[in-house]
């Protein structure tokens, strides 16, 4: 920089030119995109490379990239992995659209590697990102590897999430955690969420896929989205062995849920406030025990209930009721969402009972249908739910709007909860829904609900305005149960869920009109949840998969032929859809 001024010093008394303009002119250069012009929409590209990709017997320190565009520099190195990294880190150079990756030592003899520049790397004057991931693959000896493999991320966004393959080997499979071990190999999805390792050592490998934020290679656990595989992929001389990986990301949760209080309301309830939702739901009743510290008897438990008034609480009715003794809290075997089990090592808990009477009546917590509801459908069930269990015989009652009666079949299948079913209704009709207090009483006291009788008003929808889905989930595995979900795009309703018949076959009707997302997973141990997997130690995930376009549901139509692939030939969704009219049904035009 001072020979520089100097010179400029000179060109000023030789040709009379300001000497501050020529001084200004002479400043460090920065790194600033040409001005003006259209708005850029384009996303950054390599338009070249040194050496040129599959190079062998390389012997240099140095590799090179020139982009389309200026581009922002801390991106690039967010965005490149060097496989095998070696031990001192290399420096980056810049010199305007290009840069010099610098390593600071010879590199390994006879020694493929595989440079990838992932699509963080974002452009300088819109932030617009790469599109795929490019990928520079070069030997120090006479040949390359030529192993490869690729696969999906389904989760929304797919794109920017790092690839982590590891290479098995020496008993690794037992000890590898992605939040210790760095990768052999990393890439990064592209805008669809694919991703391709190429260049690769024949063998066998882990592949976890990690929204890496701090580019640091590792996994951080509640901190960071994880992926776990369904299985290891086999590679060979110059393909995999193993069908596409996919994977569904999620946050792991690895803390341990525990009871924050435990108290008892009056003689016959106790409730315990955990600090995150509790499975399985309902709580079974052999997995709480309430124990009367001073002669060591075991209360009986009749019910559990979650309470509407607080979150994470279970409400306890007990069979007999307490005295002001000292009572004891002890849960066995309940876990959270991520399969942690309740932390017991502060238990058990103990509390001081309650004499004071349970004097208050059943309390209806939820209801469905709402009050004055509209488009109810016509062979939907009803719900309701109260804080207890319930004698209900004789207690409910529906009726249209001439004063007729529906046939009602009534069963709780939990504690407090009344499934109503009904025959299909008439469709745009006007019902009422009738419950008798005092038919609704208290299982344990007989208390009643009320003297009054309480009515809910409904309209039911047009049977014609609603359509139905239909189709398969596939996957090689056929052993476990399927479960189907759907829910509506750009709302937010209940989520629905069935599951398949013995032959994976579905049909879910009285959808109204609209646009649909579809998603499976084998319910391998029966919770009615889809477990994901753990990192470490590992535990592989329940079959998932999804449709990723949207489903059109048309009244009066059938969608039908629909395919949500667990696991296919080539790891893309089969959207082998076709739109059928139900028989009987007259012709629709567009």
């Amino acid at each position: 920089m001072r020979h520089l001024k100097r010179h400029m010093r000179d060109i000023v008394t030789t040709l009379g030119i300001p000497a501050m303009v020529l001084i200004a002119l002479a400043g460090c250069a920065t790194q600033r995109p040409p001005e003006g012009g259209p708005p850029d929409s384009e996303p950054p590209m390599i338009v070249a490379m040194e050496p040129a990709n599959e190079t062998v017997r390389f012997e240099g320190r140095e590799i090179s990239f020139e982009f389309s565009e200026y581009i922002q520099r801390p991106s690039f190195q967010e965005a490149v992995h060097i496989s095998p990294l070696p031990e001192i880190p290399p420096s980056y150079e810049w010199s305007g659209r290009t840069v010099r990756i610098v390593f600071p030592e010879m590199l390994t003899e006879n020694r493929t590697y595989v440079i990838t520049v992932g699509t963080k790397v974002r452009d300088l004057r819109a932030g617009n990102a790469m599109r795929e991931s490019v990928i520079l693959a070069f030997s120090t000896g006479d040949s390359l590897d030529r192993g490869r493999f690729d696969g999906t991320v389904l989760t929304d966004p797919p794109s920017g999430v790092s690839l982590f393959g590891y290479l098995l080997h020496d008993g690794r499979a037992d000890t590898l955690d992605p939040a210790r071990h760095r990768p052999e190999y990393a890439v990064q999805t592209a805008e669809d969420g694919g991703f391709h390792f190429s260049n690769v050592r024949p063998g066998l490998y882990r592949v976890f896929a990690v929204r890496d934020k701090n580019n640091d290679f590792l996994y951080n656990a509640e901190s960071e989205e994880i992926g776990i595989p369904e299985y290891d992929v086999l590679v060979g001389d110059s393909s995999a062995l193993s069908p596409p990986l996919r994977f569904q990301l999620f946050t792991e949760d690895t803390t341990r849920p525990s009871v924050q209080r435990v108290e008892a309301l009056h003689d016959h309830l106790v409730r315990v406030k955990f600090n995150e939702t509790i499975y399985p739901q309902p709580i079974p009743l052999t997995r709480v025990v309430i124990r009367d510290s001073s002669t060591g008897q075991v209360l009986p438990i009749r019910s559990a209930v979650a309470p509407e008034s607080e979150r994470y609480a279970w409400d306890f009715r007990l069979a007999s009721p307490m005295t002001e003794r000292m009572f004891t809290l002890w849960v066995d075997t309940l876990e959270d969402g991520a399969g942690n089990m309740v932390e017991t090592r502060l238990l058990p808990l103990s509390f001081v009972g309650s004499t004071v009477p349970d004097t208050a009546r059943p309390a209806l917590l939820d209801q469905r249908p709402a009050e004055n509801s509209r488009g109810v459908e016509p062979d939907s069930s009803f719900r309701l739910v109260f804080d207890r269990p319930l004698q209900y015989s004789g207690a409910l009652s529906l009726r249209d709007s001439s004063g007729g009666t529906v046939d009602l079949e009534i069963a709780s299948p939990e504690a407090g909860v009344l499934d109503v079913r009904h025959p299909p209704l008439h469709p745009e009709a006007a019902y009422t829904l009738c419950m008798d207090g005092s038919l609704l009483r208290d299982s344990l006291s007989g208390r009643s609900v009320g003297d009054t009788i309480r009515c809910i008003r409904f309209t039911t929808g047009v049977r014609d305005q609603v359509g139905s889905i239909s189709g398969q989930v596939r996957s090689d595995d056929t052993a476990g149960i399927a479960v189907v979900r759907v829910r509506a795009v750009g709302r937010q309703p209940r989520i629905r869920t069935l599951r398949t018949d013995a032959t994976r076959n579905f049909r879910i009707d009285g959808l109204p009109e609209g646009q649909y997302l579809l998603d499976a997973f084998i319910d391998g141990n029966h919770n009615q949840r889809h477990d994901a997997g753990k990192a470490f130690p590992l535990q592989r995930p329940e079959p998932f998969g999804r449709i990723r376009d949207t489903i059109r549901v048309r009244a009066r139509w059938e969608t039908d032929g629909i395919i949500i692939p667990l696991r296919s030939s080539n790891g893309q969704p089969d959207h082998n859809i076709r739109n059928s009219i139900p028989p009987g049904t007259p012709p629709r035009s567009e």
